[in-house]
């Protein structure tokens, strides 16, 4: 049973990921000699294994991260892409310089799937949200939740649905109705068209839903510390992703503890170096 609310509609994730970001090296490099589009289709089109069948727990893990991890890795590039992009546009406008139409439309499209309205530039609000909201999610955090909410990629929702997030909608016909359900609930589980749109959609919905606020001004204060941005401290800001609240978030905790080393292994072997 899903327990957690998260905020929805979403935008068409497809359309999201369809995107054109352009990644700029250096403020003074133009433009338009490094436009980069971020492409996902291989990864996107890989189904979603039969974890089940693999009876060996620590073997499961592993082979349940190095399924995710190319797909949150990605996210988090594209999110750094973006964000690298608002710090061009942002010293454009502090030094009076005009902003193309190409560039107004990206940031148009910022502050849709962001979801920040307003479109004054040299508003500090803006940008002090802008960079709140657009900023990576620790690896670690991303892959202990999809576990926790899917049983290890094992839940219905995520085998038929590619949803292992247990992200909600409530649009009739938006998801599948989960066995259970409350009468006077309209509630869905969302479903996408892969596990990269489910990733990206999860992701979003930290960054931008206002549920997470707390997860976001705990990230960007330590940033503005110099401190590390782990999936520990993130976690904390997690207590309304589920109403089980504080003890969800204990849940968690007690994940990373014992799966991050595993993480990190598989992280520093790289995909093509199989497990010792």
């Amino acid at each position: 049973m899903i327990r957690h609310q998260l905020i929805i509609p979403l935008l068409s994730v497809t359309a999201l990921l369809a995107l054109v970001l352009f990644f700029i090296p250096s403020e003074d490099l133009p433009k338009e000699s490094c436009p980069l589009i971020l492409d996902y289709e291989e990864e996107e089109d890989l189904p979603l294994p039969d974890f089940a069948s693999v009876q060996n727990i620590r073997q499961r893990k592993i082979v349940f991260f190095e399924y995710m991890m190319p797909m949150v890795q990605f996210e988090n590039r594209r999110l750094a892409s973006i964000r690298q992009r608002l710090v061009y546009i942002q010293e454009h406008i502090r030094n009076e310089r005009e902003l193309d139409a190409h560039d107004r439309a990206f940031f148009e499209n910022v502050l849709v799937e962001f979801r920040l309205a307003e479109k004054n530039l040299t508003e500090a609000k803006l940008w002090l949200s802008l960079f709140q909201r657009v900023d990576e999610i620790p690896e670690a955090l991303v892959l202990v939740q999809a576990a926790n909410e899917s049983a290890w990629g094992t839940s219905r929702f995520a085998h038929e649905g590619n949803n292992l997030f247990g992200q909600w909608c409530f649009v009739p016909g938006c998801g599948m109705v989960p066995e259970g359900r409350a009468p006077g609930d309209t509630h869905e589980v969302a479903t996408f068209d892969s596990v990269a749109h489910s990733v990206a959609a999860y992701m979003r919905n930290l960054n931008s839903g206002f549920a997470y606020d707390q997860l976001r001004g705990i990230r960007d204060q330590l940033r503005k510390d110099g401190h590390p941005v782990t999936a520990s401290k993130l976690a904390v800001g997690l207590t309304r992703y589920s109403q089980r609240g504080e003890e969800y978030v204990s849940e968690l905790l007690a994940m990373l503890r014992v799966n991050t080393p595993i993480i990190d292994k598989i992280r520093s072997q790289g995909p093509d170096k199989p497990e010792a």
